[in-house]
This record gives structure tokens, sequence and C-alpha cells, in this order.
């Protein structure tokens, strides 16, 4: 039976509690949190390495640039709505059957929302912070493994090391500690040695920043009615109360757009000069396509120009959106699926054909083609259209074999001149 959602909290909560409290020994001797090294996946200047003046991009910051969220947004959705299934190996090399009974841990792998919700959610950790994790739920009788898994933030994770026990590591959530091998932890993408994956607010945030500090710049200017920043020079101005006055009316005008009488004589002198504004348009459209590069997202996908689709159609360019930035996301979910929660000789499929299938017409061709060439049986391309096998008293009558040849021995002959003598 599915777990429900009430032995989710329950197991949730007693591993909780019966962790909460344990310290970390090794060796004897009691490790605190100051004698290791505990690392955060998101926050702390030590996961970016910046030192710049602006601030690295946070999750909710990178999320608001609407390249980045849409770029995440398709990604998700695209791991999301792909169906996986659990196969087996059938002793053939190469060749694989699905599982009859699909195991909970892919049909339902966190009983509290859909799977599509869960896919969704460890997308986005992945692409944002690069791991995902997870406690493990109860035994599922088909595997003999976790039948569910209850998600954590990936940003309430830290990493505990011990240098003194190089390779040692184990993990602390809101001051409970659990062992390596107690959460189902995911890198997508990690150095030889190193434990955590690296997302791309890690690696990006203070390229991101920039490009958020570009945005909010373009924001201002044209809140301000595309006015520039300048210098008010006035001969009636002798006081720093009167010089109060005319730049609160220079703001009446920026802010308000009506106009407002200056002393006489007043002169401005704009600060930003026509160049930098010409080239404001260009440097937001160049950030969104380094946002495209960065989140692996094609630029045409988010409404940027994109290459030309002479030598190729919309098709093979989700086959190769599928190829170079879904599957670096879902792979890795897929094979620590398989290799921690499935039996051996099982493996996690991700049903992409449903994805990428072609026009009615190419399909039916190429189907026909497969089905003509017995590479195919009906029944199997019926399965590949989501079809059930086709009903005997349907499917064509094989035709009649062919009349079975007799060899006739040759019958002897009479060859005088062959026993005739010289």
């Amino acid at each position: 039976m599915p777990a429900s959602r009430a032995d989710v909290t329950r197991v949730a909560g007693t591993r909780r509690m019966r962790q909460g409290g344990r310290s970390l020994m090794g060796g004897g001797r009691l490790w605190s949190r100051e004698q290791t090294t505990a690392a955060a996946i998101l926050f702390g200047p030590d996961m970016y390495g910046g030192t710049g003046p602006i601030h690295p991009a946070t999750e909710a910051e990178a999320m608001g640039l609407p390249p980045f969220g849409r770029g995440v947004a398709l990604l998700a959705n695209a791991v999301a709505s792909t169906d996986w299934y659990a196969r087996r190996a059938t002793g053939i090399p190469g060749v694989w059957e699905p599982v009859p009974d699909q195991p909970t841990i892919l049909t339902d792998p966190y009983p509290v929302t859909t799977p599509w919700a869960y896919k969704w959610a460890v997308t986005e950790d992945a692409v944002l912070f690069g791991n995902t994790f997870a406690l493990p739920g109860d035994v599922d009788w088909r595997t003999g493994r976790a039948g569910w898994l209850v998600p954590i933030p990936a940003d309430d994770v830290w990493l505990q090391t011990d240098p003194a026990r190089p390779g040692w590591y184990a993990w602390t959530i809101g001051g409970a500690t659990f062992g390596a091998d107690e959460i189902f932890h995911v890198a997508f993408g990690a150095r030889s040695g190193e434990v955590l994956g690296r997302g791309v607010l890690a690696q990006y945030g203070d390229w991101l920043a920039g490009a958020i500090a570009a945005e909010d710049y373009s924001r201002d200017v044209f809140a301000a009615g595309a006015l520039p920043p300048a210098v008010l020079t006035s001969p009636s101005v002798a006081t720093e109360v009167q010089a109060a006055e005319l730049k609160a009316k220079w703001r009446d005008i920026v802010s308000t757009r009506e106009p407002v009488i200056l002393p006489s004589g007043t002169t401005l002198t704009p600060v930003v000069g026509n160049a930098e504004q010409a080239q404001l348009v260009q440097a937001r459209t160049w950030n969104a396509q380094q946002v495209a590069n960065i989140v692996g997202v094609p630029g045409w996908k988010l409404g940027l120009d994109g290459p030309s689709m002479t030598y190729q159609n919309i098709e093979t360019g989700d086959i190769d959106f599928v190829r170079d930035s879904v599957d670096r996301y879902a792979r890795p979910l897929a094979e620590a699926i398989t290799k921690w929660l499935l039996p051996a000789g099982w493996a996690v499929a991700w049903d992409y054909a449903s994805r990428m299938r072609s026009d009615a017409q190419s399909q039916a061709n190429v189907i026909n083609t497969l089905v003509g060439a017995k590479v195919l049986t009906v029944d199997e391309a019926r399965a590949m259209l989501g079809r059930p096998p086709m009903p005997e008293a349907d499917k064509p009558t094989p035709p009649p074999p062919a009349p079975e040849l007799v060899a006739v021995p040759d019958t002897p002959t009479d060859d005088v001149s062959a026993n005739a003598g010289p």
C-alpha cells in the first residue's frame, strides 16, 4: 500500500526527533560544530568567491529576473511533464522491458503531493543549488528499498566534515545530524572528490547581480520618464534652503512629469550622456541572452533571437533542448534512484519519445517503415502510440505458405559412349 500523508508526517517527525540532540562522535572524541568544516549550499560568501561591491544574487532576485525565472520554469516543466517508468534487463544485452507492477518510488514518490510537483521541485533545486535532498520513507515490498521520499529544502542542509578524517562527512538539518547513508542526496554535477554539486546561484551569483542591477537601473530610468540625472545651476540660489527647494522642484518634474516653474537663469547639465542611454536596450538584450546560456535554455524559447531554422525545424530544436538541457537534470535523478532505490537489474527510464514526436504523417511513415521491415510488430507499433494490442480477429491473416518444392533425383541413363572402349 502506498504511504499516506499521516505516514509521511509521522516518519519525518520521528526521524528528526530521534536524531535531535545527537552529537557527532568520531573515535571517542566529540566534534563540535566549530571544530568541523561546515558550508551552506547557498548562503555564505565562501560559496560564491566574489568580492565585488554588489552582493551575489539571491534566489528571489534571480527568479525575479524574467529570462532566468522563465528559463527555470521551462526546465522544471520539461522534467516534470516527462513520464518515467521502471524497466528491467531481459538477459539480452541492450534489451529492456517495463516492470509490470511499477514501484511506488516512481508512481508516488512524495505522497503529500503529485509526482509532477515532486519532479518540478527537484529540478528547481538542481538548477538553483545543484543538489536535492530527501529522507527515505518506508520500504516498498516490490523493490526492498525505500518506497517514497520526504524532500528537504536544499538551502536548509549543511555539509559537515572532519579535517582529521579525510572523506568523512555528515549532514546537519535544523540542528539534527544525519549520517551520509541516511539522506537521499543527488548532486547534479560535482568535481572529483567533492560531495556537493554546484548550482547556478553559486557559480554565477556575482554576474546575475550585475544583470539585476542593470534591470534596476533601467526601471529607475523609465520610472523617471527617461529623464537623466542632472546638475542644476541658478544664480538666484544663495542658501541651502533655496537649493533644497530647487531640487524638490526637479524631483517633481522627474516623478510626476508635471510642468514646474524654475527660477530665472536656471540651467540644466545632464550627467548621463546619450550614448549610454542608447546602449540600455542592447545591454538588457545581451544580459537576457547570457541568462539563457546560464540556465541552459535556447534563447528562442525565451523570445530572443535564435539561430536560423534553415537547417532545422521545431522538432529537431526540441530534441536538442531535451538532449543538451533537460537531460542535464533528469539523468542524474534517474541514475540516483536506479542505484540506491531500485533492485539490481532495474533502471529508471524517461519517456522522452512522447515529448519529441513529430507530426502525425511523419510518425505514421516511420512506423509503417519499421513494421514493413519487420523491425517492429503491429502490437509494438501500437504500444508506441499508447494503444492496446490489436484484437486477434482484426489482425491480418498471414498469406499461405508457398508450396514446398521436392527435389527429384536424376534418372540414370544408358550411356553407350561412356562404356565404349577405344
